[in-house]
């Protein structure tokens, strides 16, 4: 494995009285993809926000290069983190917010970022982020959503891309479609817990597909707590 970029040791979070999820860990290098599977409100988004350090872990901790999310970006760790087309400023301009955010245009469309599509917010949103040189750390929650095809096909080749130049890439999905083949983690986020597999665990006949995704997920789902033999079993009948 490539030096350990990021870092995720223990880590759990709590909205009020209610646990989102517990003991998250896993290590992630340069040049390498992990995404982050599990069904709508199984805290994805909240496991984003602690490892880009915009929200602060109950228990556990994250690092960067070995430092705090933040401090880490002070010292100059080039961290990208994107959560939606929801995240862009509605009332500027989309041509301006491409020149505000990267210093260069990222397209001629005038019309203010509200009015725009869904997909086409969300493909300007991506594309203001990932235009950005030399990132180190991407963490980009469901990048595939309101996408078209060819947005879809654009993301994922920009994304391996970014991963063969050293970056380490952090992606979250509800939909195994999304994840299938381009990752070298994959963490199940089901009922609270984490459950990490790395690719060749989960394929040694080529790339990790949807399919076998899709029936660890549908396990998980049934019963979170199965051990990791129940798992292989899913693997051995879906294959």
């Amino acid at each position: 494995m490539s030096d350990v970029l990021l870092a995720a040791l223990g880590l759990a979070a709590r909205y009020r009285h209610r646990e989102v999820f517990h003991d998250v860990s896993f290590e992630l290098g340069g040049g390498q993809v992990l995404g982050i599977i599990g069904p709508n409100g199984a805290g994805k988004t909240t496991l984003l926000r602690v490892i880009a350090g915009l929200l602060a872990p109950c228990e556990g901790e994250v690092r960067v290069r070995g430092m705090p999310p933040r401090q880490a970006m002070a010292a100059g760790a080039n961290l990208a983190y994107f959560a939606g087309e929801f995240t862009l400023p509605g009332s500027v301009r989309a041509c301006e917010w491409g020149s505000l955010a990267t210093g260069g245009a990222i397209t001629p469309e005038r019309r203010r970022i509200r009015t725009l599509s869904r997909g086409t917010r969300q493909l300007l949103g991506l594309r203001t982020v990932l235009s950005r040189p030399h990132l180190g750390l991407l963490v980009l929650d469901e990048p595939w959503e309101a996408l078209d095809v060819d947005g879809s096909r654009w993301l994922s080749r920009t994304l391996e891309a970014k991963r063969d130049r050293g970056a380490a890439v952090v992606l979250t999905s509800h939909d195994p479609h999304d994840l299938g083949g381009i990752c070298d983690l994959y963490l199940f986020l089901v009922s609270k817990r984490a459950t990490l597999f790395r690719a060749h665990e989960l394929s040694t006949a080529g790339p990790v597909t949807a399919a076998v995704l899709a029936a660890i997920l549908e396990r998980l789902q049934v019963d979170a707590t199965m051990p990791l033999r129940a798992v292989s079993d899913t693997l051995s009948v879906s294959a």
